[in-house]
C-alpha cells in the first residue's frame, strides 16, 4: 500500500480512476469500497476523506463523465468562425451523441443503473436536463442564447428550448446506444447512426432558424 503523499486531488482522481475500471469490468452491482481502495493502493479510511459512500463516488464519476465531453465539446467549438451559430449548435448536438455512443459500456453502467430514492421520492435521471444544475445543459443554454441575441436563433426562451434540445440530443444517444453501441461498426449500424443523428440535426435546425432562412 503507498504512503499517502500524493496531493489531494491526485489522490482523490486515483479512486475514481479505480472505481472506473471496476464499474467497467464488473459493473455498478459489483463495485465496493473495499475493492475500489484494494485498486487505488491506499487505507480504507482514505476513501472517506473523499467520499461518504459508493453512491457518492458514482455521482462523481458521472459528474467527470459529462464533465469531460462537455469541455471537449467547447475546445472544439472554438474553432468555429466566431458568427457560426447554427454550426456551433449542430456540432454540439452530433458530438454530443458520438461521445455518449463511444462511450457506451460505461454510458450505461454509469447512467442506467437503478438508484434508490431519497425520502420516498424517485430517484433523478443522471441526465437531468435542467440548465440550472447541469453544466453540459448550461453549456448548450449559453450558445442558445449567444446565438439568439446575434440573430441566427429565433427563440422566445433559450432556456426552455435548451431542455427540449437537450433532451432531443440525449433521446437519440440513449436509443442508438440501444439499437446500435453494442453490434460493432457494422455498416448496418453506421448507416443507422448516421442516418438518426442527420434526422436529429435537421429538426434541431429546423426549431432554431428563423422564419425565410434557408435551409
Amino acid at each position: 500500500m503507498r504512503r499517502r503523499t500524493e496531493a489531494p486531488e491526485r489522490r482523490r482522481g486515483d479512486l475514481l480512476d479505480a472505481a472506473l475500471q471496476i464499474v467497467l469490468d464488473k459493473g455498478v452491482a459489483g463495485l465496493t469500497v473495499d475493492e475500489v481502495t484494494a485498486r487505488a493502493e491506499v487505507a480504507k479510511g482514505t476513501f472517506y476523506l473523499y467520499f461518504r459512500s459508493k453512491e457518492q463516488l458514482l455521482g462523481a464519476l458521472r459528474d467527470r463523465f459529462v464533465d469531460e465531453l462537455t469541455a471537449r465539446q467547447q475546445a472544439e467549438l472554438g474553432r468555429f468562425p466566431a458568427g457560426d451559430w447554427m454550426g456551433r449548435l449542430l456540432h454540439w448536438m452530433e458530438s454530443g451523441i458520438r461521445g455518449y455512443l463511444a462511450h457506451a459500456d460505461l454510458h450505461d453502467a454509469l447512467f442506467h443503473h437503478p438508484r434508490s430514492a431519497g425520502h420516498g421520492q424517485a430517484a433523478r435521471h443522471g441526465h437531468e436536463a435542467d440548465p440550472a444544475i447541469n453544466q453540459h445543459a448550461a453549456a448548450l443554454a449559453g450558445l442558445l442564447e449567444a446565438g439568439t441575441a446575434a440573430g441566427a436563433f429565433a427563440l422566445a426562451d433559450h432556456r426552455a428550448a435548451a431542455i427540449l434540445l437537450y433532451n432531443t440530443m440525449h433521446g437519440t444517444a440513449d436509443y442508438l446506444v440501444e439499437r446500435a453501441g453494442h453490434h460493432g461498426t457494422t455498416g448496418s449500424a453506421a448507416d443507422l447512426v448516421d442516418s438518426v443523428i442527420a434526422e436529429s440535426l435537421n429538426l434541431c435546425r429546423r426549431y432554431v432558424e428563423p422564419a425565410g432562412s434557408a435551409s
